[in-house]
């Protein structure tokens, strides 16, 4: 007889479970047969893997580097990326995207290192506002809950209004989405937040620098070299957000 995967489990997998209605958006997954141990017995369930990718990415004809993503948002994807890496400093700077297959090769204007996250707006945000976006990410993870393979990052303003959600099989493609969409709709980050379930490292916490976003937080664990970026960028920096509790390495003036 055959169990289903995340239905059946107990414990700490009672928040995943396979009837999670996914959108047009959400990430791919594919489903696979699979033996589970459970209780010294052998046991052939269904389960589902998300998928990943590995994309290249080209700029101004020259071969930037690649990276593993979640095959969906792509235009999203390749604008956040391009931001959030601190190639260009808004999406006009873009003069061509073409995305074929699992190349991404771009024309921009080329932004210089002066130009990117050089000022960082005085805003507040409440803890109360960064613990329901934590428990947004909690109750909307809709591939997380199924599969519990992905990442998801979130765009919110002050007031803790949503304005973008992304998940992807990466943590740093999640920040990418999430940043690209919102550029692309038009928001104005330098007044809002990151909140992503990512470890904060050097590489998620420059992401938050060339996007303009003065406040990150996550329920997982910085590392040394994002703190110290966000030190010398005046980030305010949150980890292990896990209601009722939080933890400001940084930036605490941001937080009220």
């Amino acid at each position: 007889m055959e169990n289903d995967w995340h239905v059946d489990k107990k414990g700490e997998f009672t928040s995943y479970w396979r009837d999670e209605e996914l959108t047009s958006s959400s990430p791919p997954y594919i489903s696979i047969k699979c033996t589970e141990i459970a209780s010294g017995k052998k046991h052939p369930i269904d389960a589902d893997i998300i998928v990943e990718t590995m994309y290249d990415i080209h700029i101004n004809g020259s071969h930037i580097e690649s990276f593993l993503a979640s095959p969906d948002q792509l235009k999203e994807l390749a604008v956040g990326h391009l931001i959030c890496e601190g190639h260009i400093t808004v999406p006009d700077d873009i003069l061509s995207l073409k995305i074929s297959d699992r190349t991404i090769q771009c024309e921009v204007v080329e932004a210089s290192e002066e130009q990117c996250g050089d000022h960082v707006p005085d805003v507040c945000f409440s803890s109360n506002v960064i613990f329901d976006l934590m428990d947004h990410i909690r109750k909307h993870g809709t591939t997380w809950r199924r599969t519990g393979g992905t990442h998801s990052s979130i765009i919110s303003d002050m007031n803790g209004n949503i304005i973008t959600f992304c998940e992807d099989v990466s943590r740093a493609s999640s920040v990418d989405k999430a940043v690209g969409e919102a550029i692309l709709s038009g928001a104005d980050l330098s007044g809002c937040a990151l909140i992503t379930t990512g470890r904060l490292s050097v590489t998620m916490v420059k992401k938050v620098v060339n996007a303009g976003i003065p406040l990150v937080a996550s329920k997982a664990a910085p590392l040394s070299g994002g703190l110290e970026l966000a030190k010398e960028k005046d980030i305010t920096l949150v980890a292990f957000v896990r209601r009722p509790n939080m933890y400001i390495y940084n930036g605490e003036q941001r937080i009220v």
